[in-house]
């Protein structure tokens, strides 16, 4: 019978006794110890690694369903601007809006600094609870355009000595 390897809390660092928690907390993935779970568990959700093969099916038929050539959404570039405005307009504090999102007051701080882009979840939430507008579709015609062929050669790279 193999051992398995020893697991470390990933917020306090400590072995992890019995099976610990695999979480969604702050958008990352993150498998904690029980007591720091005691400690995030109101703003965090356990992950569940696979899901269930009807939905998978499910998911497989809709696309199949759906003749529209995928839809690219993006955030937009000024969003610390708008976010900020918005939230001040509501007379909202940055700890009543992250409570509403279930985040960390850090990270609202943070999209407002222009530090930190919201995911696409994120920005989804943020315009539900602000009422404004953070993303913007890409179509599959724009981003082809984006993309021009670029090789890069040896010439791009090199500095070429010339003798005296």
């Amino acid at each position: 019978m193999q051992k398995q390897p020893q697991k470390y809390c990933e917020m306090c660092g400590m072995p992890i006794r019995g099976k610990g928690f695999t979480v969604v907390y702050e958008g990352s993935i993150i498998t904690v110890c029980e007591v720091c779970y005691s400690k995030i568990k109101k703003s965090a959700k356990i992950y569940e690694e696979k899901p269930k093969k009807a939905q998978i099916i499910k998911q497989q038929s809709q696309n199949i369903n759906n003749k529209n050539p995928e839809i690219e959404v993006e955030v937009v570039d000024d969003c610390y601007k708008v976010i900020k405005s918005a939230r001040e307009r509501l007379g909202l504090t940055t700890k009543q809006l992250a409570d509403k999102m279930k985040v960390s007051e850090n990270i609202i701080k943070r999209f407002e600094q222009g530090k930190l882009k919201p995911t696409i979840e994120q920005a989804k939430e943020l315009e539900k609870i602000l009422s404004v507008k953070l993303l913007y579709t890409v179509s599959n015609e724009e981003t082809q355009r984006g993309e021009k062929s670029f090789e890069l050669t040896l010439g791009d790279i090199v500095n070429i000595r010339e003798k005296k």
